[in-house]
């Protein structure tokens, strides 16, 4: 701990904005909340839900699906909770630890035998483009509700922990529309969706978020 990190600690405490405050969270829970209803309203009137959902809804691909989505938000929120504040540190990357075992279980678990690329030809393109689309709302929320309440004093991986939370916020939504159920797919493809939203998150912290 330097005495530069100490005086950004005192000045962001002075100016209200305590490490992991209470109303910090508050306020990450309710704009999580909200990007999700945006993302959800995008699918069911931009991309709409698979014709098969109530069918695949109640099978394990899907489960592992929903499931790894799921704690991926969660691990990314609070990891997004911590770059927020003064002094944050790559250390709470752990807690997306379970979104990875997730993951790994589905993968070696996975009945679908689907391919790596999809059934269709334009599965790929489709997928990530929709994670993408989807995220926006989660991306431009999160940086000026959060972040603006917050006190990141390392812009870039504020950033990027950013576009992870919103990829994944919008990852989440597009389980309900997704026709590609295998986990390897999912691996692959939802991974990439969530290195690109991390890349354009970087550059928009390094510019948005600077003291």
């Amino acid at each position: 701990m330097t005495r530069t990190d100490d005086l950004i600690r005192s000045l962001a405490s002075a100016a209200g904005r305590p490490r992991s405050s209470a109303s910090l969270q508050a306020v990450l829970a309710i704009t999580g909340a909200a990007s999700l209803a945006c993302a959800l309203v995008l699918v069911f009137s931009v991309i709409g839900i698979r014709q098969d959902f109530a069918d695949m809804a109640v099978r394990l691909p899907f489960a592992f699906k929903l499931a790894y989505t799921v704690a991926l938000v969660v691990g990314s929120s609070v990891v997004a909770l911590y770059a927020a504040t003064p002094g944050a540190s790559a250390t709470a990357l752990y807690t997306i630890l379970p979104a990875v075992i997730l993951l790994a279980l589905g993968v070696i678990f996975d009945p679908t035998a689907s391919p790596i690329m999809g059934r269709t030809n334009t599965a790929v393109a489709l997928c990530v483009g929709s994670i993408l689309f989807l995220s926006l709302p989660a991306m431009i929320l999160t940086f000026l509700v959060v972040m603006r309440r917050g006190a990141p004093t390392q812009p870039l991986f504020a950033g990027a922990v950013i576009g992870v939370l919103a990829a994944s916020v919008g990852a989440l939504a597009y389980t309900v529309a997704c026709k590609n159920d295998g986990m390897a797919f999912v691996a692959i493809w939802y991974a990439v969706a969530c290195a690109i939203m991390a890349a354009i998150g970087a550059v928009a912290g390094h510019r948005v978020l600077r003291w």
